[in-house]
């Protein structure tokens, strides 16, 4: 394998020096040419040794710090940091009806993941409220987050004016702009423009987490026969391109800004241009891109409990398995679509949220090796029972069954649903561990004059009351 890694490297690095990356930022080109990068009508070509040099400036391994430190999140370290379904306008319910997203799914989806121990990163794009006007969106998702999860945060890409309201808030809440520049406490999703372009919002994105120190995610979303070679080697390599070259810039902004490589390779279906997540060939690439991170010594984003299903069906979970088997197995560090995704990459389900946690712990399960030592092996029990015996009734398995077997949360019907079908019996599982879930929860505290500070704040730069009102209900709502 690794002679085809080194041949889809070599080639990212053919493209780099022969074709190059189209930039669409005036000052952003200036500082490539400064930096010696030669630069011919916004179109930017890298030797090699100029991108190697300039990626080898950001860390292999750092920690997103978060409000409450007990959920500090190593990216980088060799666990796997999980954070939910990103992106998606649309909202699908357990009987495939869909709508728009709100923001009170949102707050919703929030609430979720502070609950889950799963995770250690809130917030981002989890759904896309419909009724946010553009200029409203980070003001409104940020401040929910903030309010109501004491996690990681994750922002949202932006113009350099929309990335600067994200950070002026993470501001108030970390002890001020230069305490913020001090440790990574933001981490934003920046995705390039394939192929081969970087357009002006991830650059400015870019630029302004370079100057506060904050974690970039950047991504190449490369769909193989639409935006990249249908090939799999030929996308992988369009990619790598695009990635490095964003990383590139972003020490060239500020040497040592955390990055996290991203590379998303989605075969698309030649009969609808349609991308398909659940295809087998998108599980394969994640090796690839693991072993592309460890070449450059970056950490790696890969994978996720992704699916093509419209719905919670048996095709979502067979294809959001395969993904987070594939995922695991290639030890990426972070993992963004990790639960409630559907419809490739069109909708969120809370449903299918509730249903990818059991995905995640079971493939973890898989994954850990099972002990064996003299304990476990438990001669003197076997000695013991003997020949024709058992041992249901034996203090060893009394005293190992809660925490030896695998124990489903949806799992396995119980006497009392057998009247029920198996569809019923499995969706009122998921609304029973969904609804404690959400019950369960309580707000992270937040300091009176913080609060006060932050919806001043929201109130001077315009946004909508009926907004700020629906995040505060949210947090007082039972």
């Amino acid at each position: 394998m690794q002679a085809s890694v080194n041949r889809i490297h070599n080639a990212a690095m053919a493209i780099l020096e022969k074709v190059g990356i189209k930039i669409h930022h005036p000052e952003i080109c200036a500082i490539l040419h400064n930096n010696g990068i030669k630069v011919d009508q916004n179109v930017a070509v890298f030797t090699e040794n100029q991108v190697m040099r300039w990626i080898g400036k950001a860390p292999s391994q750092f920690t997103l710090q978060a409000r409450n430190p007990a959920h500090d999140a190593v990216i980088g370290g060799g666990k796997p940091q999980y954070a939910a379904g990103y992106g998606c306008p649309e909202i699908v319910d357990a009987a495939g009806r869909r709508r728009s997203a709100t923001l009170g799914d949102y707050v919703r989806f929030v609430r979720l993941v502070q609950q889950c121990d799963s995770f250690r990163i809130n917030g981002g794009i989890l759904a896309q409220p419909a009724e946010l006007a553009a200029d409203q969106t980070h003001l409104a998702m940020t401040y929910a987050t903030l309010l109501h999860s004491d996690k990681c945060l994750m922002g949202q890409p932006g113009c350099a004016e929309s990335s600067g309201k994200v950070m002026t808030m993470a501001a108030m809440v970390f002890g001020g702009r230069q305490a913020l520049k001090e440790k990574p406490r933001v981490l934003t999703l920046v995705n390039t423009l394939s192929p081969l372009q970087i357009d002006r919002i991830a650059l400015e994105t870019i630029k302004v987490h370079a100057e506060y120190g904050q974690a970039l995610l950047i991504t190449a979303g490369v769909m193989s026969g639409t935006t990249a070679p249908i090939t799999a080697a030929g996308a992988l390599a369009l990619g790598n391109a695009e990635v490095l070259a964003a990383t590139a810039i972003s020490q060239m902004l500020h040497e040592g800004t955390p990055v996290v490589m991203g590379l998303v390779v989605t075969p698309a279906d030649m009969r609808t241009a349609e991308v398909r997540l659940g295809a087998p060939n998108h599980a394969a690439s994640f090796r690839y891109i693991r072993a592309l991170a460890d070449l450059y010594g970056l950490p790696c984003r890969c994978g996720g409990c992704v699916t093509d299903a419209p719905g919670l069906t048996h095709q979502s979970g067979c294809e959001s398995m395969l993904n987070m088997l594939a995922t695991l197995q290639s030890g990426a560090d972070l993992i963004l679509h990790s639960a409630g995704i559907l419809d490739s990459f069109k909708a969120m389900s809370f449903e299918k949220f509730i249903a990818d946690l059991e995905a995640i712990r079971m493939v973890e399960h898989y994954l850990t090796d099972i002990p064996v030592d003299e304990a476990s092996l438990a001669l003197p029990v076997i000695s013991e029972t003997g020949p024709g015996g058992e041992f249901l009734t034996h203090p060893h398995t009394l005293a190992n069954c809660r925490s030896v077997p695998f124990r489903s949360m949806l799992g396995g019907a119980r006497n009392r649903e057998k009247s029920l079908g198996a569809r019923e019996n499995y969706l009122a599982r998921i609304n029973s561990t969904l609804e404690k879930l959400l019950s369960d929860y309580r707000q992270p505290p937040l300091a009176p004059e913080l609060l006060t500070e932050l919806e001043s704040y929201l109130t001077t730069e315009g946004l909508e009351p009926t907004y700020l009102e629906t995040i505060r209900q949210a947090a007082t709502a039972a």
